[in-house]
């Protein structure tokens, strides 16, 4: 049975007010990496503040399949852009929650976010699915 291992860094729920990710890189690489030596085959992971920086989670997931996590509901061209960063630099996927579900046009959203991800549909492209 494969094992997926969710390695979670959450900021401070005074700071934050609840379950808000925390994407310090710093914090999410040795998880990342913790998760590798207790055997994941699959990691789903927080992103990162710095997007362009995801290849160094995708670098110590040492050849294991990365699904990012949604994060925290952002505007639709930003979790766009967002996703198409991740999947370039070497994500195998995403987990999204909120920037689905809490949208007004979910099915668009999640269209938009298939071409995106399976077909490399540019981020301006793929919004075009919220239209209808």
């Amino acid at each position: 049975m494969p094992l997926m291992v969710e390695p979670l860094v959450m900021q401070p729920n005074a700071q934050a007010g609840g379950y808000m990710v925390d994407g310090d890189i710093d914090k999410i690489l040795p998880l990342v990496r913790q998760a590798v030596e207790l055997g994941a085959d699959v990691i789903k992971a927080d992103p990162t503040d710095d997007v362009s920086a995801y290849h160094r989670v995708i670098e110590v997931a040492a050849g294991k399949p990365v699904l990012v996590r949604g994060g925290g509901k952002v505007p639709e061209a930003e979790i766009m852009q967002r996703t198409h960063e991740l999947m370039q630099q070497g994500a195998k996927g995403i987990v999204y929650g909120r920037n689905v579900i809490q949208h007004p046009n979910p099915a668009g959203m999640t269209r938009a976010l298939m071409a995106v991800v399976h077909d490399g549909v540019r981020p301006e492209d793929a919004l075009r699915y919220l239209e209808s």
